[in-house]
This record gives structure tokens, C-alpha cells and sequence, in this order.
């Protein structure tokens, strides 16, 4: 079985400037197994879609590049989101989406979405806390063979679901594509319910929700946990190949890490079946 990565990083800040873009992507062109061969903008790299590179230095033309947009008559400029792509071992991709106001005045998160062939070898939780740095994010997550997780079934019609079920299915099925914090609507009355959706092997809590993490008391308990910037960084355990070589045990101690969360931060609240 080829296990996959998934890292997903949701900030607000403004990160549009080459000084943040080259220092994300030297991460990866550092990597010889992550080094990037295509880069595209508005739009994902496909064999005719986007411009080959060899260095960081190619990408820097393509990076947060404006465009313009019509909204009411109105022109809006905008950046173009950013895209890469490796087809060589270790096959990865990224998108980096940038923050921006919509016409309410209400900040729109942006953030970076990786995923990659899952790679002992490689030093991941070293990439994702330079990008936490770099980023600042309100939430990120970095978490491995997320395909081997699905929630528990209960075999009855989804429109027969109880609020709290339809909410833990809404979350799980966020959290299977590396969404760490994220809002959806439910129920009769369509209400709005948002948070976190799950611990992952590694999570980031910054920004307004820094305050949820009781460093003291995890470190206490015996989980890996650093503070980057204005948040912390939690791990469940200090090898990320854990989760592959025990996920019993990793399903384990993430409840009794989460344990040490006030109730409610997650929405989801079983842990899964193992397929």
C-alpha cells in the first residue's frame, strides 16, 4: 500500500511577497525528492497547463501574480493562486491560495495545501514547522495515511442522521482531505457549526486559538509540543512513522491527547474504524 501526506495550512495574513514565496518553496527544492518541475498559476499543473523549472529563482515570475476581475461593473484585482507539481518519486503537489477581502469586508483565509507519497526518510515535521514560521497560520495540520481512516458507520440513510452525527460526518469528511479547522452548515435549520475537526499526527494552533493549547500540561503528559511565532505546534507522538507502523496505538494516544483540550474544540469526536 503507498501511503500519502497531507499538510494544510490556513492563515490570514498577507503572504503574497517573493521574501515569503521563496522561503516556502526552498523547502521543497531543498528536498531532492520534493523538488518541483512544474509551476502553474490559476489553475492546477497538467501537462499543458504551466511552465517547467529547474530552480527556485524560476518561480519567483510566477508567484502571487495579479490579475483583474469584473465584480458589478467594477474591476477587483486578485492573486492568482500558485501551483506545483513533482511526477518523479516523490511524487507532490502544492496550491497556495493568498488571503483577501471580499466585498463585505469580511478576510477570506488563504493557506497552502501539499500532499505527497509518504517517505520515511524525509525530515517532514522539520518542512512543516519552517512553514508554520513562515505562515503564521491560525490552524494547520500535518497528518500520513489519512486513507486508512473513516468514520464509524452506522448503515442507517444519511437524512435519518441526528444533528450531532450529521456534524461528525460533515467534519470527517473535512478532515479526510487535511482540513484542520472549517465551517459548514447543518441541520433543519441550516445552522452554521465551525471548529477544528481533528488532532492530526502533528497540529498547529495559532493566532485567536493559541490560548486552546495548555503547553504545561501536555508537555506533562509526555507529547512533543514547541511554540513557533504566536502558536504552538503539538504532536502526538515524535516519529511521524508511527502512525504507519502502529495506528492502534496512535489512535490511542490521540484520544488521550485530545483529552487534554477543552470539550467541544473538536468536532469530531470518535475515532475511526480501520479499513
Amino acid at each position: 500500500m503507498q501511503n500519502k501526506l497531507v499538510a494544510k495550512i490556513q492563515t490570514l495574513n498577507d503572504i503574497h511577497s517573493w521574501d515569503v514565496g521563496g522561503s516556502l518553496l526552498q523547502s521543497v527544492f531543498k528536498v531532492e525528492k520534493l523538488k518541483p518541475q512544474r509551476v502553474a498559476t490559476f489553475g492546477e499543473v497538467t501537462a499543458k497547463h504551466g511552465f517547467h523549472v529547474e530552480t527556485l529563482g524560476d518561480c519567483q515570475s510566477h508567484w502571487a501574480r495579479k490579475a483583474t476581475m469584473r465584480l458589478d461593473e467594477s474591476p477587483r484585482e486578485f492573486f492568482q493562486s500558485f501551483h506545483w507539481r513533482r511526477v518523479k518519486v516523490a511524487k507532490s503537489q502544492g496550491t497556495v491560495t493568498f488571503p483577501s477581502d471580499n466585498l463585505k469586508g469580511t478576510r477570506l483565509s488563504g493557506g497552502l495545501f501539499f500532499e505527497s507519497q509518504f517517505k520515511k526518510e524525509i525530515d517532514w515535521i522539520g518542512i512543516f514547522s519552517i512553514w508554520c514560521s513562515i505562515l503564521t497560520p491560525y490552524g494547520a495540520i500535518l497528518h500520513p495515511a489519512i486513507d486508512m481512516e473513516q468514520p464509524v458507520r452506522n448503515g442507517r440513510d444519511v437524512r435519518e442522521y441526528t444533528l450531532n452525527e450529521e456534524i461528525n460526518q460533515n467534519a470527517w469528511s473535512r478532515f479526510s482531505t487535511g482540513t484542520f479547522h472549517c465551517e459548514f452548515r447543518a441541520g433543519e435549520l441550516n445552522s452554521l457549526f465551525s471548529g477544528f475537526t481533528n488532532l492530526g499526527w502533528a497540529s498547529f494552533f495559532g493566532g485567536e486559538y493559541a490560548h486552546e493549547v495548555a503547553a504545561a500540561a501536555i508537555s506533562a503528559a509526555g507529547f512533543p509540543v514547541q511554540s513557533i511565532g504566536d502558536g504552538y505546534l503539538v504532536q502526538v507522538t515524535e516519529d511521524i512513522n508511527d502512525v504507519i507502523n502502529d495506528f492502534t496505538m496512535f489512535l490511542k494516544l490521540r484520544a488521550e491527547l485530545k483529552s487534554l483540550f477543552r470539550d467541544g474544540l473538536f468536532l469530531i469526536k470518535d475515532e475511526p474504524t480501520i479499513i
